[in-house]
């Protein structure tokens, strides 16, 4: 079995699930959950470009929609309002000229609240075309958004101490390589900054009692699922200063949200 990554062993790790052609493994030590054998990038990113036809249809229409457009856009804003106003809370003693990256942006409303509240927001995106309305609507922030992985982004266009604020909410998950990713934001966040994570709880209820149903597992998407205590080990051996867990902003299939401080 591959090695716990927060343990950095596989002696306490034990089958958890076997999902859709994929092994999911439990450290019995710290509780991470987590894909056995990772599959390749190329194959990985096909979960998240969608099928032939979908992928065909959003390239055709992003092009000539605006942000506004999009269904549910309001409901949506407001999830994102909340989110910003949360993070705005941790760093409340300075709230104006704010440098902040959202890795994982999806359509763009976090920053779009983020606009609205008169920060700098740049963006992490795989999948360019979701990223498109709101490029047609704030074309400002064009070289700002990014349509690479986090790490490559990092190396190829960020820089060290660069955001006061970055957040990744729904999105720790998703990396192949934590480590290395939770390090490099680690890097470009500036002295004092904050990184503001949601994401799901492998000590949740759900996780404990569904095993396989749980709806967190998603063998091709969800590749790593801590505990609040594993990923505040990881960030510790990182060398954030503070760690914090809070509320979910969603409960959805059990998340926690964590605040990290350089």
């Amino acid at each position: 079995m591959r090695d716990c990554i927060v343990c950095q062993s596989a002696t306490q790790t034990r089958p958890y699930c076997h999902i859709d052609q994929q092994d999911y493994v439990r450290c019995e030590q710290c509780g991470l959950i987590y894909i056995d054998q990772l599959l390749q990038t190329k194959a990985l990113y096909k979960a998240y470009s969608g099928d032939f036809l979908k992928s065909f249809r959003r390239k055709l229409v992003a092009p000539f929609r605006k942000f506004h457009q999009y269904r549910n856009f309001e409901e949506a804003m407001g999830r994102a309002r909340l989110i910003i106003d949360f993070t705005a809370e941790q760093i409340k003693d300075k709230d104006s000229n704010i440098d902040y990256i959202d890795i994982g942006c999806n359509r763009g409303y976090l920053l779009g609240a983020a606009h609205e509240r008169g920060w700098n927001p740049h963006g992490v995106e795989l999948v360019p075309e979701l990223m498109a309305p709101f490029l047609n609507t704030f074309p400002q922030y064009k070289s700002q958004i990014f349509t690479e992985r986090f790490e490559d982004t990092r190396k190829k266009y960020l820089r060290d101490n660069m955001f006061d604020v970055i957040t990744g909410i729904d999105v720790v998950e998703h990396f192949e390589d934590v480590i290395a990713d939770i390090a490099g934001i680690y890097a470009v966040l500036k002295p004092g900054g904050i990184v503001v994570f949601q994401t799901p709880d492998a000590g949740c209820e759900q996780a404990h009692t569904l095993k396989c149903d749980w709806g967190a597992l998603k063998p091709l998407e969800h590749l790593h699922l801590f505990t609040a205590t594993g990923l505040e080990q990881v960030a510790s051996r990182i060398g954030f200063s503070d760690y914090q867990v809070y509320k979910e902003f969603e409960e959805a299939d059990g998340n926690f949200v964590s605040v990290l401080r350089k």
